[in-house]
Formats: structure tokens, sequence, C-alpha cells
């Protein structure tokens, strides 16, 4: 049987992500804000590793930035994400009332 994965991230829910990025020696944090609109999987490995690369996957988080960019984060087991705000619930709408 094929495990289903439940997300950890509803969409319109407002993120931060922080990253540390290596260098070499180097070393610096990033970090991106958004919304998030979708979350999946991207495989990792490329036409070398042949069956092996449809295998292995890594995390995504699909971000609608402030000014209305899309980007695409890969997380990693060193990547921080704080929730700043949940998702909007959906509200009922009332049913009209009969005149």
């Amino acid at each position: 049987m094929i495990p289903i994965r439940q997300p950890n991230y509803t969409p319109g829910t407002k993120v931060r992500v922080v990253q540390l990025v290596r260098v070499g020696h180097r070393r610096w944090n990033t970090r991106v804000e958004g919304v998030v609109e979708k979350e999946g999987e991207r495989p990792v490995g490329g036409i070398e590793m042949g069956g092996k690369a449809a295998a292995i996957r890594q995390d995504t988080l699909r971000l609608r930035l402030a000014d209305d960019q899309i980007t695409v984060v890969a997380l990693d087991s060193n990547s921080v994400v704080e929730v700043l705000a949940p998702a909007p619930t959906a509200t009922a709408i009332p049913a009209p009332t009969p005149n």
C-alpha cells in the first residue's frame, strides 16, 4: 500500500521559511515570507541515478509573496518553517430568507 502523505500547512497559511546556506567556509541565513499555495515534493537526482531518482523526494512549499510573486522553496532537515498566521477559515454563507 502506498502511504498517503498528510500536508503540514493548509493553503492560505502565512509562513516564514529560514534556511542556512553554506558555500565553502561561508554561511548565512536566508528568509522568505509568504502565503502557502501548495505543499508538494520534487524528485532529487538526475538521469545518472537511473530509476533511483524517482524514489528520492524532497519536500517543497509553493509560496505567494507580498508582491504577488510565486516562489517554490525546497525544504531540508535544517529548514525552519514558522507559522505567522493561520489560514483563514471559511465562513458559512447564511441561507436566503424568503420574503
